[in-house]
This record gives C-alpha cells, sequence and structure tokens, in this order.
C-alpha cells in the first residue's frame, strides 16, 4: 500500500487547532534525555519493512513517572512516523470533566471529535433510540479509517473491568457483534495503535489477540547523566537566575547536590523534574 499523497499531509497540517492534525501531544525533543534507543527500537516495529499492510498494536507499560507518555510522544512526533501514518491522532484515556456517564461512548465521541467530525453529527446518533450507541459509534469510527494507514495513541489506559478494550487486533465476529473497541478499527491497511498504560497485564490484553502484539516495558534511566539534565532543565526553567553547567566543574556544594539527586529520583524523569522545580528548598 503507498503512503499517503504529500499534499494530503500537507493540507492537514494546515487545518486549525481542534482538527486530528492538531490533537497530538507534542513534545520539546531537545528537553528530552535517555529514550533515544527506545525510540528508534519501537520505530521500527512501526516502520518494519513488509507489514505494509499489517495491524500493528504496541503496549507500552511501567510505573508513574516512568516516561511512557514522553516515550510516545516522541515516536508519534517523527517525521517519518507522520510521513507514514495518516490520520494519526492521540486520544487520552482518562476520564474528562462533561464527558458522557459511559466511558466507553466518551472514548469513541473523542476519537471521532480527533477525526474531525463535527460535534452536531456525532451527538446526533444519541438520539436513536433503535440502535444500540456503542455500535453506532463503532461503525462511525471504522468508516472514517477504512482504507487508511492510521496512527491512534491510547493514552494511559487504566480500565479492565471487562473485554471492550481487549484484543485490539481482533475484528467483527461471524455473528455481526460489534462488541468491543478493535471492531472500530479497520484492518489490512497497515493500521496502528499504541497503548500506554501502568497495568502490563490490561496492556497485555489489550494488545495480544490475533495477528501481531509488542510489548514494550520502560525502565528507568541507566544513564545518571541523563537525569542530571532532566534536573538541570527543570531548576533553570524555575529558577532562571541559577545556572547548572553540566560541562563545567560543579562547585563542591552542587556535587554534593547532584549525588544525592541521582540517589534520590532513582532514573525516574518525572522525579527529576519535580526536584529540579522545588530546588531552592534542597539546600
Amino acid at each position: 500500500m503507498m503512503a499517503p499523497k504529500k499534499v494530503e499531509h500537507s493540507a492537514a497540517v494546515a487545518q486549525p487547532e481542534g482538527c486530528h492534525r492538531c490533537s497530538s501531544r507534542s513534545v520539546d525533543e531537545s528537553k528530552v534525555h535517555g529514550f533515544e534507543e527506545e525510540w528508534m527500537s519501537l520505530k521500527k516495529v512501526l516502520l518494519r519493512p513488509g507489514s505494509e499492510d499489517r495491524f500493528k498494536a504496541i503496549g507500552i507499560t511501567g510505573i508513574a513517572g516512568i516516561g511512557k507518555t514522553t516515550l510516545c510522544q516522541l515516536l508519534f512526533n517523527k517525521e517519518e512516523v507522520k510521513d507514514y501514518f495518516f490520520p494519526r491522532i492521540w486520544v487520552c484515556m482518562s476520564a474528562h470533566r462533561g464527558d458522557d456517564p459511559d466511558q466507553k461512548i466518551a472514548i469513541l465521541k473523542r476519537m471521532l471529535g480527533s477525526l474531525g467530525v463535527e460535534e452536531g453529527i456525532i451527538n446526533k446518533d444519541d438520539e436513536d433510540e433503535n440502535h444500540d450507541l456503542k455500535e453506532l459509534l463503532l461503525y462511525a469510527l471504522r468508516l472514517q479509517l477504512q482504507g487508511k494507514r492510521y496512527l491512534i495513541v491510547l493514552d494511559d489506559a487504566s480500565s479492565n473491568k471487562d473485554n471492550w478494550y481487549q484484543q485490539l487486533n481482533s475484528s467483527p465476529t461471524r455473528m455481526g457483534k460489534w462488541d468491543r473497541l478493535a471492531c472500530g478499527l479497520p484492518k489490512g491497511c497497515g493500521g496502528a495503535v499504541i497503548v500506554t498504560s501502568r497495568n502490563e497485564e490490561l496492556a497485555k490484553k489489550m494488545v495480544g489477540g490475533e495477528g501481531e502484539g509488542f510489548l514494550h516495558r520502560v525502565l528507568p534511566l541507566s544513564d545518571p547523566e541523563s537525569s542530571w539534565e532532566i534536573f538541570i532543565q527543570a531548576a533553570e526553567k524555575q529558577y532562571p537566575d541559577r545556572k547548572y553547567s553540566k560541562d563545567s566543574e560543579l562547585p563542591i556544594n552542587l556535587e554534593i547536590l547532584k549525588k544525592e539527586i541521582l540517589q534520590k529520583c532513582v532514573g525516574l524523569p518525572l522525579t527529576a523534574t519535580m526536584m529540579g522545580e522545588y530546588e531552592k528548598f534542597l539546600y
């Protein structure tokens, strides 16, 4: 299958804020440290030669603050990924204020909205009393994605109460039951879904099933200097009058501070960031 034409890609980028091309979670790559090998490994899975038409499901797991979302943001915004997938949408799985009481319906509406479907059209299905609303929304989602090499990120998945989010690789049953999210995700055109979750068992269930699933565990940063660079950036942003040069010799008090920081953050990027933001209280 050929990649989307450049003209289509450019037109999408030029669309106003709120459309699916502008709903991705951006990241300043210059301020991210320690994930180079990981995003390159995941990129190879997504763009693997010879798998252009195969559906791919990737799970990214790890404890809170370890950088799952940041790693996914890096991958999502790489030019090679942008050129390969169209459309690309980022869906936060956590509940939002004003959501439909049924979180599954809320997620489907969020996905359709990210794909550019107007709110009035999405909510029109609420008035249809003769059909199951989730089935209608799943069918609408499938129509929007049919024949496209899409990329969908489901960030911060946590619901493990039933099978609705599981086996994203699967297709509607022969009996025609549209009873899970996978039914709204067309297969055979090279689409892909990335799931981030603290719950490894949930991620396994979501990316498993028929076809190919891939699970990546994010581990604490192994390079201490990456944690220190994250701390420096957070501290200098919070306190611009203080400068910590990683290329020059540190004063003895900062050498002691650096040692303490590296011991306390244990390779967690979020911890290093928070400690940098409250650096003035660490002396």
